[in-house]
């Protein structure tokens, strides 16, 4: 019996957002091997995460990538992410 065993790459952001990140992203997206982005923000403002969330989000979505944030289920209904 053959078991089929679907492997997925979860990618994690750095703990710093530079302004290469956006498009670095979107070149790792479309090589189609990550099934999810995960926001991990510590050192950021709320109104910085909310920035940041809503431009990743978009990105996700774009791909087909599931968004989820790390630690705060308040930021994750914000942002409408799939998941904490």
């Amino acid at each position: 019996m053959k078991i089929n065993k679907k492997k997925f790459i979860y990618l994690i952001s750095p703990n710093k957002i530079t302004k290469d990140f956006y498009k670095n992203l979107k070149l790792v997206l479309e090589t189609k091997k990550v099934s999810f982005f995960q926001l991990r923000l510590k050192k950021y403002s709320l109104n910085q995460k909310i920035l940041i969330g809503k431009k990743i989000k978009k990105i996700c979505i774009d791909y087909k990538i599931k968004f989820i944030v790390n630690d705060d289920p308040w930021l994750t209904r914000k942002l409408n992410a799939d998941g904490c």
